[in-house]
């Protein structure tokens, strides 16, 4: 289920958003709203703990706090939500990706090009799908599993190795981290590593070889290791 977040002080837009975003996504499965009238009402359920929208539409032109505001207000937040801005000026376009919209869409631009957006963003997100949401610095991160060569324990932090070249570390526990991603590709082959499979280039009984670089192979794991891999 998509959960779409629609905020905007004109009823007839709010509700004209709905029904365009409900006809489009009628073939992609169940869609939830949230309809918010003002950017303190947004504001509100978020710091309340009643916002869980995935995608919001967001008025910038509202009456109070602006829709840039309540961009601002929402990343500084770490609410990790998909904008896509409603306005009737090309005014604050730059302005608005600052705050990591997804899109920007003229009011005046008609359903044609509305709906290829939520098309484009659907698109995207099923890309996304096979992703790790982390916290890096205190900031949202999305990592692409897919990107991902492995992750190395080191304490209480965990190291990521990807095909970016971008490292990168988060607080978690491997063996948490193991749970989640086992589905997804990735094989516990140490106490400190988590490898995905699809980087491996050769083997041995006590070290794999993933993108160059060894990776040792703990007794405790190498039956599980053989049997993923043989």
């Amino acid at each position: 289920m998509l959960h779409v977040g629609i905020c905007d002080d004109n009823q007839n837009t709010r509700m004209t958003v709905k029904e365009t975003v409900l006809n489009v996504l009628f073939e992609y499965g169940d869609v939830e709203f949230s309809l918010f009238s003002s950017g303190d009402e947004l504001i509100d359920a978020v710091e309340d703990g009643d916002f869980n929208c995935e995608l919001l539409f967001l008025d910038i032109n509202m009456p109070g706090i602006s829709g840039l505001e309540v961009a601002k207000r929402l990343r500084e937040l770490g609410t990790d939500v998909d904008i896509i801005f409603l306005t009737v000026s090309k005014e604050y376009v730059f302005e608005g990706y600052t705050y990591r919209a997804f899109s920007y869409l003229l009011k005046s631009s008609g359903i044609k090009r509305f709906k290829e957006e939520v098309l484009r963003y659907i698109s995207e997100k099923s890309e996304l799908s096979n992703c790790l949401h982390v916290t890096v610095n205190n900031r949202k991160e999305r990592i692409m599993l897919n990107r991902v060569y492995y992750f190395e324990g080191e304490g209480r932090k965990v190291n990521i190795y990807q095909s970016t070249n971008e490292e990168m570390s988060f607080y978690a526990k491997m063996g948490d981290l193991e749970t989640m991603l086992t589905d997804f590709g990735f094989i516990r082959c140490h106490q400190s590593y988590l490898v995905n499979m699809k980087y491996i280039t050769s083997f041995t009984k006590s070290e794999l070889v993933v993108n160059g670089i060894p990776i040792p192979i703990s007794r405790r794991y190498q039956d599980v290791v053989s049997a993923k891999l043989s």
